[in-house]
């Protein structure tokens, strides 16, 4: 190899689902550049825990997670860097990841961890092994002291298998709990996987003790031996196993005589519990707890990535059913519509929605609810059903918000969302519009400089913050006006105010059709940039004299 292809080089995202492939590379890298399989090995797993260190705790949910690896290799040494530019979730003097550290120190030879406010920086070298007849000497002369070491390198090993990266997510947990049976020499295995919303602890995988899962135990956080667990996020023992101390009676009806359990956690967030049982009565090391504590490192890493990319299927198969698949043909008018979901791939609350309602009216919609995932996705999709059935049973477009506030506010507790609703009628070519907290459209009408439309927004959906009736107002809709519904993220950047957004969109919103006026706004304020947040845009064209 020349130098410089000695050098193994990656730029991306510290994404749980990404280290894999990360990982898998580094280790081609290191077969080409002629390492070792020990070293090849040591300087994979020890690599693959300085990016699971920045990806569980450098960044937080809403950040881009920029991260660099870099292996290089000189005549006689081996470097690694890993560098993330995040603001860590805990102090610098607890150290970057805790046991992810100290097994970064048993595998590297050097280790040097930087810290600034541009992110955390962590190098490791190994030197190159000598030749064959030296390694036999310094086996023979240290190979006691080092026997330990060795067997608790393949314990970390075993549990740290780059093969495992390969498996699906149930594959891996029950290959993960048939290892850690026999590392630690128990019975059973168990992981027990937590539901926020339900506050419960829901077994998922088990082994020795499938019952748990084929029955569908359900733990209540803080109550049993798992419940205790998960609240107090930290390692027990117990060694008596009956009524009294575990809530679920498989466990005892199975003969377990002895307990561990530890939390499963990513950046301080709890995921789930992962315990062991034993038939006969024993005691658990400190040494067997801390490798039970990295099985379920490992676990939470693959169950995040998993529940992660299932969601985002689900929120994004959600939102695409949820937005209309063609916009109504309406006399005298045209509508052209677009939606792009941000650059991380987490499907938002944005939605856009038009329908025909009585008596030559349309009902247009626009709105963004708070976070990003499924939940929001679930929620904006019950908004936007209650909207609908609200519109058939009232004129008024502020009536019909007043009802959604209520909705939301009774049975979608804690949501917050901002919506304009505005009506057609289509005889009159007039637009009557509400704003619940709400950009304002633009309106461009022929021969005229475009203006916002002149309506106070009253207070968003959710959060009980609405103390009085809404307001309507009446825009009139002359012939070849255009009017432009959209959500933040069209004209919102972090490094601009958001007037500057709003005032470049007033200057190139013209009257012309919907769909080119929609293909020219999102090629000025979208163009090849990656965006950070969902968008969404709604044109309505007057095309009738």
């Amino acid at each position: 190899m020349t130098p410089a292809e000695q050098d193994f080089r990656w730029d991306g995202l510290a994404k749980p689902e990404m280290l894999s492939q990360v990982r898998f590379a580094i280790q081609g890298w290191g077969a080409r550049a002629g390492l070792p399989a020990d070293l090849m090995s040591s300087v994979t797993l020890a690599a693959y825990e300085a990016m699971a260190n920045a990806a569980a705790h450098a960044y937080q949910d809403d950040q881009q997670a920029p991260l660099t690896v870099r292996v290089s290799r000189d005549a006689g040494t081996v470097t690694v860097v890993v560098a993330d530019r995040g603001r860590w979730r805990f102090a610098a003097s607890s150290g970057p990841g805790g046991r992810g550290l100290l097994l970064m120190e048993a595998l590297a030879q050097e280790l040097t961890v930087t810290r600034s406010e541009a992110g955390t920086t962590v190098e490791m070298r190994w030197s190159m092994p000598a030749d064959r007849a030296e390694l036999a000497a310094v086996e023979v002369t240290e190979g006691a002291e080092r026997s330990t070491d060795e067997d608790r390198l393949r314990e970390v090993a075993a549990i740290n298998d780059t093969a495992l990266a390969r498996l699906d997510t149930d594959a891996l947990a029950q290959e993960m709990l048939a290892r850690v049976r026999e590392l630690l020499g128990v019975d059973t295995a168990t992981v027990l996987q937590y539901d926020p919303a339900a506050e419960d602890l829901i077994a998922t995988a088990s082994s020795g003790i499938e019952q748990e899962v084929r029955q569908g135990v359900r733990i209540p956080f803080g109550l049993g031996f798992a419940g205790t667990v998960a609240a107090k996020q930290k390692p027990m023992v117990i060694e008596r196993v009956d009524e009294t101390t575990v809530l679920n009676p498989l466990l005892w009806e199975a003969g377990l005589r002895t307990l561990l359990g530890v939390p499963m956690l990513i950046g301080g967030r709890l995921t789930g519990v992962l315990h062991v049982g034993s038939r006969v009565r024993r005691s658990f090391t400190e040494r067997d707890i801390s490798l039970l504590q990295m099985a379920a490192d490992r676990l939470a890493l693959a169950i995040e990535a998993h529940v992660s990319r299932a969601e985002r299927a689900a929120a994004s198969a959600l939102q695409r059913s949820l937005l209309p698949s063609r916009l109504p043909s309406v006399p005298g008018f045209d509508f052209a519509a677009r939606y792009v979901p941000s650059a991380t791939l987490d499907v938002g609350g944005d939605w856009y929605d038009v329908f025909s309602l009585p008596e030559d009216r349309v009902g247009i919609v626009i709105g963004d609810v708070s976070g990003h995932g499924l939940a929001a996705a679930v929620v904006m999709g019950r908004l936007r059903s209650a909207l609908r059935a609200y519109a058939l049973d009232n004129d008024s477009p502020a009536v019909v918000l007043d009802k959604l506030d209520r909705k939301a506010n009774h049975f979608e507790a804690g949501t917050m969302a901002t919506v304009a609703y505005g009506v057609i009628d289509i005889a009159e070519h007039r637009l009557r519009l509400s704003l619940a907290g709400h950009l304002p459209p633009v309106i461009a009408v022929p021969g005229e400089p475009s203006e916002f439309v002149d309506a106070l927004p009253d207070p968003p959906i959710g959060f009980a913050l609405s103390t009085r009736p809404r307001r309507c107002q009446v825009v009139d809709l002359p012939p070849g006006a255009l009017a432009c519904f959209y959500t933040d993220g069209l004209i919102e950047r972090r490094d601009q105010p958001i007037d500057d957004g709003l005032a470049a969109l007033r200057r190139i919103m013209v009257a012309s059709s919907a769909e080119a006026t929609c293909a020219t706004l999102m090629s000025r304020f979208i163009g090849n940039q990656s965006l950070g947040d969902d968008v969404a845009v709604l044109v309505v064209h007057r095309t009738g004299s």
